[in-house]
């Protein structure tokens, strides 16, 4: 340097000396002078201590974990600290970080007088920061560095890391002000028996190993560190552990032992050489001898390591990343986390949280494996499984899981951001056809109507238009086209109950339920049970819509079918449980939201009607172990493009869907898993893994039966029968219809004087009648041609029992007495033609003329008998 350099900053640095009052004069001198000073009233020799130095909220890492409270599924930061007490920190480590930041930590106020001169030289006279400053400074500049970063103030930042020395004055000025607050409030005499804070230097000490960094990856705060660098908290650390985290902190990417540069080399060296230096300075000061010393500096630092990578974020979770990132939108997302101007991913991020979700790990890790037994990753025709179980009681995610694995970016092999098993809000895709799963919710209207499981409904295929489908609330339907589903195999099913449409999946059957209904109901029931497309979009008030052309996801399909399950209460899905934070204290999160979407009623009718899918040929591989009941409903889409199987017991809900994620590739004419298959539905892969995720999730928990439906769920309430007679045809049948009868037509018509010929002449159950829907009654129709048998009567035909199709009430006809059909054969004449015959055989019965005594029936003969004979008993 030359003597006018040196002049200009000695000149300099006076002008500072002035600026700053008693400042440097106060710096130079012994802690206890300063303190006397202080005592004495100089209050302007520090600073008044602003609010982010007093209350700055550090950023912790969260974690989140499984129900157990135990099973760590991943954590978030965006300073990976966890802050520990003093007293849970090992006494090793506070040597360490005193011996090579601040040697005489414990005889200053705040700033160290040593060496200052030749900082603030180097400060005027170079760019470059130097050291020299003390725990407590450096916790100063930490301290509103964070503060800035909560606020996100850029310009508060830049004030705190900028390199001048106004800085470093204000900042020597707040150490002092900040070590005379705390002295104030905790004292300025430690304890050397309590490990716990008991004194302002101590409180300096504890915040310091807490804010400061120590090591790359956002690694900050002496407790991540141990468990970073050794696996073991920060209370556990050794003298040759302490003084190797020590030492990173003055340059944490430089001394970070686990760095790994570009090339593949290590950064032991670097981090050995440092972390002597510290041990150097800890034998310096005498604590630790130097046999100790020499023995730990030949250990190599990379003996020493046991290195716990955090499992940053969902993807490092092995058991389950996508329902981890299921939780992190409900952060993100939920109104109870978004509020006081905080976001509910900085409380994620920055928030120290520990958060139980309700994660079955037992069942999930089962749901894993019985997907990929089923569809293994990497399938050729790009099918996936993917699946959700819930809690019925309380609507608890209890496993939501698919064989892919996760990666944000999408890059690794079979590997995916998108969760299947929710919707797009949640990070899900735009859903996938449901498929005959959907056919409950019909059924749980037509339930809700009144109308009964026994019911007939036709099952033949027809051609539905505006003028046979029922309006809806927002007009007719089908105005411009029509619409004829058709069914797997035959077509022609006649007309068959609702129990057996359901067990069979007959689409024609549910349209004519369908048709009877209005599509606006069908979808404020399924609503009101959870349902709702995947990406968002308004159901469509289609009739294809009620066998399941439209998308959902696995989890609003649980959803639905977890109604079933707790008698007709929806219960919205949950799944965290509690959270606490970084003080242990229990935060808000969602509850148990249930409320009664569908009577109990119509629930277990639909349960009984689902209970018979499992006893149909189709149902039967999916049937639970040991007669376990349980109820349950395939669904296959269009062309076989996507495969479902939903189904509960009441302790477990669950849904599996096949299907592949990215296009709509039918299931035909395939080979999954090394088998071939010439069409796949719901019963073929996902019922039978369904079934075996059941049989193992409920393995050692007892068999609970389902409720029986009222009868009136069963049969139907009785209702009075209509007459009918006189109308016409359709007339009789839609009126019969209306009421849920069905309806059939006897092929032979009756003849009627009083019917107009095509009418209802007959009716099987009366007028007045009180008949449960679904029951048949048979019409019979009018004609105004007397039968052949009135002309000519059959040979063999029994002349004393009126024929099927005669309409009146008396047999024989009155008119037959006096003008009989061909091969009428007058028994009476024949049996009394003698007129001594008093008694007709084939009728048991007296002849005409004669009383049961065989006398006269004519009291105008003289002798009283009528025919001469006298009454006697032979």
């Amino acid at each position: 340097m030359t003597a006018v350099q040196l002049v200009s900053a000695l000149l300099t640095f006076v002008a500072f000396s002035v600026i700053g009052g008693f400042l440097l004069a106060g710096i130079a001198l012994p802690a206890a002078t300063v303190g006397a000073s202080a005592a004495e009233g100089t209050s302007d020799l520090f600073e008044d201590l602003p609010d982010e130095l007093q209350d700055v909220s550090l950023s912790q890492q969260s974690n989140i974990y499984a129900r157990d409270g135990k099973t760590l599924l991943a954590t978030f930061y965006s300073q990976n600290r966890v802050v520990v007490p003093l007293e849970e920190i090992s006494p090793w480590m506070q040597k360490a970080i005193v011996a090579v930041e601040d040697r005489r930590f414990w005889e200053h106020h705040g700033v160290d007088g040593e060496g200052l001169l030749s900082a603030a030289y180097t400060n005027l006279t170079s760019d470059s920061s130097p050291g020299a400053s003390t725990l407590t400074q450096q916790l100063v500049k930490n301290t509103l560095l964070q503060a800035a970063e909560n606020e996100g103030d850029d310009e508060a930042i830049e004030d705190a890391t900028e390199v001048s020395l106004p800085r470093k004055i204000r900042e020597w000025r707040l150490a002092l002000a900040l070590e005379q607050n705390l002295d104030e409030q905790l004292g300025a005499e430690c304890s050397a028996d309590d490990p716990a804070v008991d004194c302002g230097k101590e409180e300096i000490l504890q915040q310091y190993l807490n804010i400061a960094q120590f090591g790359g990856n956002s690694l900050y705060g002496v407790e991540s560190a141990a468990q970073y660098y050794f696996s073991k908290p920060a209370s556990e650390l050794t003298a040759i552990e302490a003084a190797t985290i020590a030492g990173v902190t003055q340059n944490p990417s430089k001394w970070d032992p686990t760095r790994v540069f570009e090339d593949g080399s290590n950064n032991y060296d670097a981090a050995e050489k440092r972390r002597d230096t510290v041990l150097g300075t800890m034998y310096e000061q005498g604590m630790i001898t130097k046999a100790e010393f020499d023995e730990y500096e030949a250990t190599p630092v990379e003996d020493t390591l046991n290195v716990s990578k955090p499992l940053v974020s969902c993807a490092a979770s092995d058991i389950a990343p996508f329902f981890c990132d299921y939780v992190t939108k409900v952060i993100a997302k939920n109104e109870v986390f978004n509020s006081d101007g905080q976001s509910g991913t900085q409380l994620l991020y920055k928030g120290g949280l520990d958060i139980i979700t309700t994660l079955d790990v037992k069942k999930q890790k089962i749901a894993t494996e019985e997907l990929y037994n089923s569809v293994p990753a990497g399938d050729a025709n790009g099918y996936a499984m993917a699946m959700v179980a819930l809690d019925p009681s309380t609507g608890e995610i209890l496993s939501m899981t698919q064989n892919r694995s996760y990666d944000p970016a999408a890059e690794a092999e079979n590997s995916t951001s998108i969760n299947y098993s929710v919707d797009r809000e949640w990070g899900g895709s735009k859903g996938f056809s449901v498929g005959s799963t959907f056919k409950t919710i019909v059924l749980a209207d037509w339930l809700q109507e009144g109308h009964s499981l026994k019911e007939y409904v036709n099952a033949g295929k027809q051609k539905w238009t505006s003028e046979n489908w029922a309006e809806t609330c927002e007009g007719p339907v089908l105005t411009s086209g029509s619409w004829s589903p058709g069914n797997v195999g035959e077509d022609s099913q006649g007309y068959i109950t609702v129990l057996d449409a359901t067990a069979r999946s007959i689409n024609t059957a549910f349209a004519d339920m369908a048709s009877q209904l209005d599509l606006c109901d069908i979808r404020d029931v399924g609503e009101a049970m959870g349902y709702q497309n995947a990406d968002g979009s308004d159901f469509l008030l289609y009739p294809s819509s009620i066998i399941g052309s439209q998308n959902g996801s696995p989890l609003t399909m649980a959803e639905v079918y977890q109604t079933y399950a707790n008698g007709g209460v929806h219960c919205e899905p949950l799944a965290i449980r509690s959270i606490t934070d970084a003080n242990g204290e229990e935060i808000a999160v969602p509850q148990k939201d249930c409320r009664q979407a569908i009577s109990k009623e119509v629930a277990d009718g639909v349960t009984y009607a689902m209970e018979g899918v499992l006893e149909t040929n189709a149902g039967r591989n999916s049937q639970l172990a040991d007669g376990r009941p349980a109820a349950g409903k395939t669904g296959t889409s269009q062309n076989n493009s996507h495969t479902w199987f939903a189904g509960f017991t009441p302790q477990l809900v669950s849904v599996f869907w096949l299907g592949n994620p990215d296009e709509d590739t039918p299931q035909q004419n395939v080979t999954i898993n090394g088998q071939w298959y010439n069409y796949v539905y719901g019963s073929t892969i996902a019922g039978p893994t369904w079934s075996r995720f059941m049989n193992r999730a409920l393995d050692g928990q007892e068999q609970v039966d389902f409720d029986e439906p009222t009868d009136d769920v069963l049969n139907g309430i009785p209702v009075r029968v209509p007459n009918v007679i006189g109308m016409r045809q359709w007339q009789a049948r839609d009126e019969l219809a209306e009421l849920g009868f069905r309806v059939s037509f006897s092929e032979t018509p009756v003849y009627s004087s009083t019917v107009e010929s095509g009418n209802v002449a007959a009716q099987s159950y009366g007028s007045g009648a009180m008949v449960t829907p679904g029951t048949t009654i048979r019409l019979t129709l009018a004609t105004d041609q007397l039968p052949e048998w009135w002309y000519t009567w059959p040979e063999g035909w029994d002349q004393n029992e009126a024929p099927s199709d005669y309409w009146g009430s008396t047999w024989p006809p009155a008119e037959f007495e006096t003008n009989p059909p061909s091969g009428w054969v007058a028994e009476e004449a024949a049996q009394c033609e003698d007129p001594e015959d008093w008694w007709n055989e084939d009728k048991n019965e007296p002849c005409p003329g004669f009383s049961e005594d065989g006398s006269s029936a004519d009291p105008g003969n003289g002798n009283g008998n009528g025919n001469g004979r006298g009454n006697d008993d032979d």
